[in-house]
């Protein structure tokens, strides 16, 4: 048996998967869905991670800190009033596994609309006040890796607020904690379009 001939829908065993899923779901146009998801489910990690990213993630000259920017209002930034992106719209990965480059767990809080880590029992210090608040996707954030002509490096931990910042002035931001963010951890190199 060739593999020609199961594609065609038929083997010495039966139909092949493909007609049956045809079949199955009503239809040609039905049977094409179901294999371009079967197609999606057997790609690899690098693939899916393209797939599902978020973009209008960008930098705070004000803090220097990640936050989204997809709201009419830009959050709460620690140097006061509203965060005031620059640069790059960065496109962010989620819902995939975590690898030995890639960290889970980067969550956007609600109250800031910032990155932060939501890894620790406690949730960091949110410039709207107390811990912030977790919501939506699980970012998956590759670190520890070269940098290409579509991504930046330098993007850091703070364990003061738990937040996600950038490294790569002489001065670090502002902290929500007070004064200017700490660096610990990975060094994350980030998507941008």
């Amino acid at each position: 048996m060739d593999f020609a001939t199961r594609d065609e829908g038929t083997s010495r065993s039966g139909p092949a998967r493909r007609t049956v899923l045809a079949r199955v779901l009503g239809g040609t146009a039905a049977g094409l869905a179901g294999v371009a998801l079967a197609a999606g489910a057997a790609a690899s990690p690098a693939n899916a991670a393209v797939r599902a990213n978020q973009a209008d993630w960008r930098f705070c000259v004000k803090c220097y800190g990640m936050f989204f920017r997809g709201y009419p209002t830009d959050g709460a930034c620690p140097a006061g009033g509203g965060h005031d992106s620059a640069g790059y719209n960065f496109n962010l990965p989620h819902s995939i596994p975590e690898t030995p480059t890639a960290q889970h767990n980067w969550r956007f809080c609600t109250k800031c609309y910032g990155m932060f880590f939501w890894g620790y029992p406690d949730n960091g210090r949110c410039p709207a006040g107390n811990a912030h608040a977790a919501a939506g996707y699980d970012f998956v954030l590759p670190h520890d890796i070269p940098e290409t002509a579509g991504t930046q490096r330098n993007w850091r931990f703070c364990p003061r607020c738990y937040g996600l910042y950038y490294y790569g002035y002489p001065t670090n931001g502002r902290c929500p904690a007070g004064n200017a963010h700490s660096v610990a951890g990975y060094d994350f190199v980030l998507p941008f379009i």
